[in-house]
C-alpha cells in the first residue's frame, strides 16, 4: 500500500503521546497509593483527600491516553480496512460500529438469546457470487451469585465472543443441517436427527443434526469432512454450522477481537499481513466449502 509510510508516520505520532500520557497517569497513580494508602490506616484526612485527588487525575491521564489509542483505532478502519476489503470483494460495505442482527442470530437456534450483547466491524460484500455478512459478537448471559448471607450480586458473563459468519448461496434448500464443535452454546436440536460419519475422529469433535439423514448426507460429503477439519485448524475455539435455506451460519467462539491493530505495532508489511489474515477468513470458508459450486446454485 502506497500510504504505509504516512499512516506510520500519524501511528508513531499518536503513540507518543499516548506513552506520554500513560507515563505521567502511571507516576500519579503511584503518588496517589503512596500517599493515599497510609494515610487511610494512619486515618490522616488530609492525606486521603490528597491520595483520592491524585488517583482522580490519574484517571484523567489514562483517558487521555486511551483516547489517543482510539484515534488509531479509528484511522486504521478508515484507511487501512476498506482499502483493502476493497481489493478483494465485490459490493463491499464496512460499518465499523454495527454487527450482524442479534435476532437473526438468536434465530437459528444455534446460540442462546443474550441478556446483554456488543458487536463492532461489520463487514457486507460478495466473493465469486456468493454474499457474505460477518462481524464480531460478543454475547453476554445475566447471572446472579448468592453469598453466605444471602446478597445476591448481579453479573453479566460472555458465552460467545468471536465472529459470525452469514454466507447467501443462489439454491434454497427446504431442509436444515447444523454441526456443533464441542458442547455448543444453547444450540436447539428439536425435531432432528443426530448423524455418525466415517471419520472417527470427526465425530469427536463434530456432533451433527439435519432434518433427514438423506439430507445431512447429502451436504456431508467426505471431501466436505476434510474441508472442515481443515477449516478447524484455522480457528481457534469451537465452530458452529448451520445451513438453513439459502443461508450458511457460522459462529467462531474463540475469545478474539478481529481486524485491530495495536497502536504500539508499527505499519508495515509484515504487521499487514497478520492482519490481512482475518480478512482472508472470509473467502477462505467460500473456497473450503465450494458454496460456490453448482451444487449451490438454482438449476434448471
Amino acid at each position: 500500500m502506497d500510504n504505509l509510510k504516512r499512516l506510520e508516520e500519524k501511528r508513531l505520532n499518536l503513540y507518543q503521546q499516548y506513552a506520554k500520557q500513560n507515563k505521567i497517569a502511571m507516576i500519579v497513580f503511584i503518588l496517589a497509593l503512596v500517599l493515599g494508602l497510609p494515610g487511610f490506616f494512619t486515618e490522616q484526612i488530609l492525606l486521603i483527600i490528597l491520595g483520592i485527588i491524585l488517583f482522580i487525575v490519574s484517571l484523567v491521564f489514562f483517558g487521555r491516553a486511551q483516547k489517543h489509542s482510539l484515534t488509531f483505532k479509528s484511522i486504521v478502519k478508515a484507511e487501512i480496512v476498506t482499502e483493502l476489503l476493497k481489493e478483494q470483494f465485490d459490493d463491499v460495505q464496512y460499518e465499523p460500529k454495527n454487527h450482524v442482527s442479534i435476532p437473526r442470530i438468536v434465530q437459528t437456534g444455534m446460540v442462546k438469546r443474550p441478556d446483554r450483547y456488543t458487536g463492532e466491524d461489520l463487514i457486507m460484500g460478495s466473493y465469486k457470487g456468493v454474499k457474505f455478512e460477518v462481524s464480531d459478537i460478543d454475547l453476554k448471559e445475566r447471572v446472579e451469585t448468592r453469598d453466605s448471607k444471602g446478597n445476591v450480586t448481579v453479573s453479566y458473563q460472555t458465552y460467545f465472543k468471536g465472529r459470525w459468519y452469514v454466507y447467501t448461496f443462489e439454491r434454497k434448500f427446504k431442509e436444515e443441517l447444523k454441526i456443533i464443535e464441542g458442547r455448543g452454546f444453547g444450540v436447539n436440536t428439536k425435531g432432528l436427527v443426530k448423524l455418525d460419519v466415517e471419520s472417527i475422529e470427526f465425530n469427536k469433535k463434530f456432533a451433527i443434526y439435519a432434518t433427514t439423514q438423506e439430507f445431512g448426507f447429502y451436504l456431508i460429503t467426505s471431501s466436505m469432512i476434510e474441508k472442515l477439519m481443515e477449516l478447524e485448524k484455522l480457528h481457534r475455539g469451537s465452530i458452529l454450522y448451520y445451513y438453513v435455506g439459502n443461508e450458511l451460519h457460522i459462529g467462531v467462539n474463540d475469545r478474539r477481537d478481529y481486524m485491530e491493530l495495536s497502536i504500539k505495532t508499527p505499519i508495515n508489511e509484515a504487521s499487514l499481513k497478520t492482519f490481512m489474515s482475518d480478512i482472508d477468513l472470509i473467502p477462505a470458508i467460500i473456497n473450503e466449502l465450494r458454496l460456490d459450486s453448482s451444487k449451490f446454485k438454482n438449476t434448471l
